[in-house]
């Protein structure tokens, strides 16, 4: 709740921020009002170095999130307190090793670096250099406060970088090459403070494997707070400008991405001069760099791309722990590639509607794969595989693989009412003794005959009727018995007919799948709603319409919260949030009960607001 309320709180002007401050820092205590990794406001940082003690200052200057200037602000406010708080000192190793991620620096003069007159170092001494000599200064004990706000106003990635232990060369030395491990290390951190964007490592890292590897982890579609949707914008254009759908283009990238040398963009180019027909034989340790790759094309650029990918790269454009993507899903269906269909017919999340579309195909192997698919396959779609309907196409026999895989291996939940119904003679006579008559529908038992009579015939039906008529009711058995006798099926579609009800009611859309906007409009929040961040951060939902419609308000500004810590995303919660604040007015008493009502607030952002102005008058 502090940190979304510091959220909105960070939108008041200085004037309004000089009476509200100080009024809630006096009720709460100053340090819930500094909560770690939010973004705040000049004007909040100003009354923090205004009103805090030393000790508060110290806790306040540990905000990753901190600019520059207001860093600066604190340390002129707290003098060298805050300095030996903000940037730790470097613990050198028992061989004397140098501090890491920066150069010696010793207690004279070679270990300093003159902010104010970069001129006067040494002709041959580059950025990196100047940047990682201030950082050690920064780092040693002893360096007075004026030191540190002149180091920092010449060079205000130290903000950042200074505070952080080990390597800093990502953002020291963006152009020089590192390892996916010492990349993701440093990625995280600054990512989250706002001084890296994705751009910057499209840009700037290198290799390129290297690059691809730390923008997959940043877009992760599982993530909590996903990139997904950013990163996607931003390499698409990049992607389709340069390799687009030629197959030579993605062949010479997949051969060249795991020993070259320069950046993604770099590599793209290169690659853009490999024109024509050719396989893509991907290797396997850059096959998830290029899948991901790969999935920044449409449905129609992948359509005419998949049939030159090996099997192993083809599957690859399927993560099987999260749903498949729906131009992946559907560039597969269009092309009809063997591999990929088998891979989306076995995954956990194929869901009804892809499923059904795999069936529609005709495709005795992939109907094995839905049966064996218990995870992602309903029970009912199973039924219709074991009857073989299928629109558009006859009554087909069982094949003898599906017929083995139900008699030979039937799974320890075996649905035998289902394979009861399939009309195949042995499915049929090994399933009906099986099942649970309570689980039959009046109408199910009847289909078990017609069924048989269809994709048999009425002699087959007839024979497999008799070994199991003690198990029908009473009603369907003489009916049957008289329609098999007379070869006329017509009693048994009149009685089923007389006993149908239509079909059973749909059961409800479960929340996840329904639109975020609706769900977020009728449904209150939970504790976990990483799925309003991801919409917010896909630009699905915006984030006036979660400070209109969220609630509870405590999981609305937690949202909110998550949301502004992906500060590349597409969502922006600020303006949303300047209305909220503008709403509830400069009164002090007005962002008290503001303070007071949050916790237990069962409306929206809004409501709370015209309350709180209202009740402060």
């Amino acid at each position: 709740m502090d940190r979304g309320l510091v959220l909105v709180l960070r939108e008041l002007s200085e004037a309004d921020a000089a009476e509200v401050f100080p009024r809630l820092a006096g009720l709460r205590g100053i340090d819930a009002m500094m909560p770690n990794e939010v973004c705040l406001s000049d004007a909040v940082v100003a009354e923090i170095a205004r009103i805090g003690s030393g000790a508060e200052l110290v806790r306040a200057a540990a905000n990753p999130r901190l600019t520059a200037s207001q860093l600066c602000r604190l340390i002129e406010a707290g003098g060298a307190a805050v300095v030996a708080g903000a940037f730790p000192p470097d613990v050198e190793s028992p061989g004397g090793a140098a501090p890491a991620g920066g150069s010696p620096a010793g207690a004279g003069g070679e270990g300093s670096v003159d902010a104010a007159s970069p001129d006067e170092d040494s002709p041959d001494e580059d950025s990196t250099d100047v940047l990682d000599r201030a950082r050690a200064e920064l780092r040693r004990p002893g360096t007075s406060a004026e030191r540190a706000v002149e180091l920092l106003r010449a060079h205000p990635v130290l903000a950042h970088t200074a505070r952080q232990a080990g390597s800093v060369r990502l953002l020291h030395s963006p152009g020089a090459p590192m390892t996916r491990t010492e990349a993701l290390d440093q990625a995280g951190s600054a990512l989250r403070a706002g001084v890296l964007a994705p751009r910057e490592i499209l840009l700037r890292m290198r290799p390129a494997r290297v690059a691809a590897q730390v923008l997959a982890v940043v877009a992760r579609e599982h993530a909590y707070v996903t990139g997904e949707m950013a990163v996607h914008e931003l390499l698409r254009p990049a992607i389709v400008d340069t390799l687009g759908t030629s197959s030579g283009a993605w062949a010479h990238l997949a051969r060249a991405l795991g020993r070259f040398a320069g950046t993604l963009p770099e590599l793209f180019a290169e690659s853009a001069a490999h024109t024509g027909e050719a396989a893509i034989r991907v290797p396997a340790a850059v096959r998830p760099s290029v899948g991901f790759l790969l999935r920044r094309l449409d449905e129609d650029e992948l359509t005419s791309l998949i049939p030159h990918l090996d099997d192993a790269t083809a599957v690859a454009l399927l993560p099987g722990n999260v749903p498949p993507l729906t131009h992946v899903a559907e560039a597969a269906l269009r092309c009809g590639h063997r591999a990929l269909l088998a891979a989306l017919a076995e995954h956990q999340h194929v869901g009804r509607q892809y499923a059904t579309r795999l069936r529609d195909l005709g495709d005795d192997g992939l109907d094995l794969l839905l049966v064996d698919n218990d995870s992602g396959v309903t029970a009912e779609l199973r039924r219709e595989i074991y009857t073989g309907r299928r629109p558009g196409r006859p009554l087909a026999p069982m094949h003898p693989d599906l017929r083995t895989r139900l008699l030979e291996a039937p799974a320890y939940s075996a649905e035998y009412e289902a394979m009861a119904r399939s009309g195949d003679p042995a499915v049929v006579d090994f399933a009906l003794p099986r099942c649970e008559a309570r689980k039959l529908r009046r109408i199910d038992w009847i289909d078990v005959v017609l069924n048989l009579w269809e994709r048999a015939d009425s002699r087959v039906a007839h024979d497999v009727f008799t070994r199991h008529r003690d198990l029908f009711p009473d009603r369907i058995r003489a009916t049957a018995e008289a329609a098999l006798t007379a070869e006329d099926p017509a009693p048994l579609r009149e009685l089923r007919a007389k006993w149908d009800r239509g079909p059973r009611a749909e059961p409800p859309v479960p929340d996840h799948r329904r639109p975020p906007g609706e769900r977020l409009r009728d449904s209150p929040l939970e504790q976990w709603h990483s799925w309003l961040v991801a919409a917010a951060s896909d630009g699905d939902v915006d984030c006036e319409e979660i400070v209109h419609h969220a609630r509870p308000v405590r999981f609305a500004l937690a949202a909110l919260a998550s949301i502004d810590a992906n500060h590349w995303s597409k969502a922006a919660p600020r303006p949303a949030l300047a209305q909220l604040a503008k709403r509830i007015g400069p009164n002090p008493e007005a962002w008290v009960v503001f303070t007071t009502l949050t916790p237990d607030f069962e409306g929206t952002l809004t409501e709370l607001a015209d309350v709180c102005a209202a009740a402060a008058g």
